[in-house]
């Protein structure tokens, strides 16, 4: 039987919420389809007006992307220890970034691409579980 002061609950975040959960973070992931199948990887990024912006290693996979892919893009918060949290999830376009982005890769030394991402959706939602003993 379970605890009814302990009711787990998702709940949708308005457009406006995810926006402002979007420009606090400053880690998120993106994901896409790469040759040998769908490749997530963490990014460390920043929001320019309305477009997500990150910069990595020229030659990488994450580089390719600037030339143009459907991904996808989230961020999340999520406590273990109370199983409370958010997340939001940006789909869309990437491309070239333009000079208006001063993001760093965290990648290193080298010379870096930068990629932008263009919503074309933008969905998020609160999360509360039941933590499980």
């Amino acid at each position: 039987m379970s605890d009814p002061d302990q009711v787990s609950y998702f709940s949708r975040l308005d457009v406006e919420e995810c926006w402002a959960l979007l420009s606090e973070a400053e880690v998120g992931r993106i994901a896409w389809r790469g040759p040998a199948g769908i490749v997530i990887v963490p990014v460390n990024f920043q929001l320019v007006g309305r477009t997500i912006v990150f910069h990595t290693v020229e030659g990488s996979g994450l580089a390719a992307l600037a030339d143009g892919a459907e991904v996808s893009f989230q961020v999340d918060e999520i406590d273990g220890e109370s199983a409370i949290g958010w997340s939001v999830l940006v789909q869309g376009r990437s491309g070239p970034a333009g000079g208006e982005a001063s993001s760093v890769s965290w990648l290193g030394d080298g010379v870096t691409v930068g990629v932008s991402v263009s919503p074309a959706a933008i969905d998020g939602r609160v999360v509360s579980g039941n933590k499980k003993s």
